[in-house]
């Protein structure tokens, strides 16, 4: 089972290979849930500005599962309810009742 900081390490790997190294995670905004975490991430530039020349766009949310180690893109096209819940019903039912996270 992968502990926080491994599933932000991979966060922030498949955050860097899909759009550089100008982007991060946004920490303050990590959701956690029984299966793992969700990972919200923006451009470095904006972060720190506000600009919105900076933001990216369609930067959906990203789901890595603590079991099993997944990453799993939701989207933007949708409230993002509904890509949690799409995916919950793609895992073992049992992994939904875990419990939380101790982290972040």
């Amino acid at each position: 089972m992968l502990t926080y900081k491994q599933a932000l390490i991979l966060a922030e790997t498949w955050c860097r290979v899909l759009c550089g190294d100008g982007v991060q995670i946004i920490i303050d905004k990590v959701m956690k849930k029984p299966y793992g975490w969700i990972f919200f991430y923006q451009n470095t530039s904006f972060l720190a500005s506000d600009d919105y020349h900076h933001a990216l766009a369609s930067n959906a949310p990203i789901i890595i599962d603590r079991v099993n180690g997944e990453i799993r893109v939701t989207g933007t096209s949708k409230p993002l309810s509904e890509y949690l819940a799409d995916y919950e019903a793609t895992i073992p039912k049992a992994r939904l009742e875990l419990s939380l996270p101790n982290e972040p």
